[in-house]
């Protein structure tokens, strides 16, 4: 039996709570909107699972959206913690008792380009089907992405993450939380369990949910898992 050996870090990746565009059912991409009620509700219900099981990051890498980076400020503030946004060199001489917070483009979400904020209703017939039944066949609208480039930066990101656990690295010995939105966490989680282009949307990815991800040596030998699938945001925690 072969033994897989993973590094020590600790990385998890967490989607961001609700908004209002995620009841209307529209693509948001990267249109920058901010939780609702619940989606607040839901970001503090993750920060208590984030207390539940020990898990006080070291520095949190964020998508660059208000819904991303307040479903961090909500979390953390659960365990009575605070984000401070800096450069990674600055986060790894920080001595405060603030939370480091990186922007990492590449966690930000999937371009829709000129169909976000159009309600999939009034998207033509056959969008849905393709964009989410037969991803190898979609062909991104105008100023869109298509899913080639998103898994490129998703494979480059876990790749800057590999690098930089590995033993003797500047995360080698870190917690990590990567708070990002639901195409990039599909995005991640396809290459994370070795899984074709068709498989993409198989897996669902509620609003808050948390994943940890096990990196190794070799890519093949990574490895992920749901810690919480997601919150409604009325747990009783």
């Amino acid at each position: 039996m072969i033994q897989r050996s993973f590094f020590m870090a600790k990385i998890y990746f967490l989607r961001h709570g609700q908004t209002d565009m995620n009841i209307s059912h529209m693509l948001q991409g990267r249109t920058n909107t901010d939780l609702n009620d619940r989606g607040r509700r839901q970001a503090r219900s993750a920060g208590r699972a984030f207390e539940r099981d020990g898990i006080r990051p070291d520095i949190i890498f964020s998508s660059p959206l208000n819904r991303v980076r307040e479903t961090v400020g909500e979390a953390l503030a659960v365990n009575s913690l605070e984000p401070i946004d800096m450069t990674l060199g600055e986060a790894l001489v920080y001595q405060g008792e603030k939370i480091p917070r990186v922007t990492d483009e590449r966690l930000i979400e999937m371009s829709f380009g000129e169909v976000e904020g159009i309600p999939m209703s009034e998207l033509p017939d056959d969008f849905a089907e393709i964009f989410f039944e037969d991803p190898a066949n979609y062909e991104p609208v105008p100023g869109a992405e298509s899913y080639q480039e998103l898994l490129k930066r998703c494979r480059s990101f876990i790749g800057y993450l590999r690098e930089n656990t590995r033993p003797g690295a500047i995360l080698a010995d870190k917690t990590i939380v990567c708070a990002t939105h639901g195409g990039v966490l599909h995005g991640m989680l396809l290459l994370l369990w070795h899984r074709d282009l068709e498989d993409f949307w198989k897996q669902q990815v509620k609003n808050c949910a948390i994943v940890r991800a096990d990196l190794a040596d070799s890519a093949e030998d990574d490895t992920a898992e749901f810690i919480e699938e997601g919150f409604t945001g009325e747990e009783k925690m």
